[in-house]
């Protein structure tokens, strides 16, 4: 006996295979990104955090521990990106630097004068982190 050929029992038969083809395309697009891309939304995040502290004379703890989640991002960031970014990230670093600076000052002698200058640093972190943010979205989208 000969067995009767039936069209449509073909077509499912081929459709694992072609799932298959399509998850190894969508797993390959997946990967060109850049490896700092998630490095990058974590600053993105972290620098978000920093600008939502209430900065108050009397309490400086929440912007220090900002600060700190905001220096280990760009680090990160750096370290990862190497030298696709050198003048966005060696600004971000100053900006930050200059934000513990002036957390320090404002914890030594806390008065309107160094917590503005914290206030005022921390506009220069975001505007950095922005500045970068602006140089690697091309890159990560």
């Amino acid at each position: 006996m000969r067995a009767r050929y039936r069209p449509g029992l073909r077509r499912w038969q081929l459709l694992p295979a072609a799932v298959m083809v399509l998850a190894a395309l969508a797993a390959g697009c997946g990967s060109s990104k850049p490896a700092y891309c998630t490095d990058a939304s974590q600053l993105k995040t972290s620098v978000q955090d920093l600008g939502n502290v209430t900065v108050n004379v009397n309490d400086l703890s929440s912007v220090e521990t900002a600060v700190s989640k905001v220096q280990a991002d760009a680090k990160k960031f750096a370290s990862d990106a190497k030298s696709a970014y050198p003048s966005q990230t060696t600004a971000l670093k100053n900006s930050v630097s200059g934000l513990e600076t002036a957390v320090k000052s404002a914890k030594a002698t806390p008065s309107v004068t160094t917590v503005a200058a914290v206030v005022s640093s921390v506009t220069q972190v975001k505007t950095a982190a922005s500045n970068l943010q602006g140089a690697v979205k091309g890159a990560c989208q």
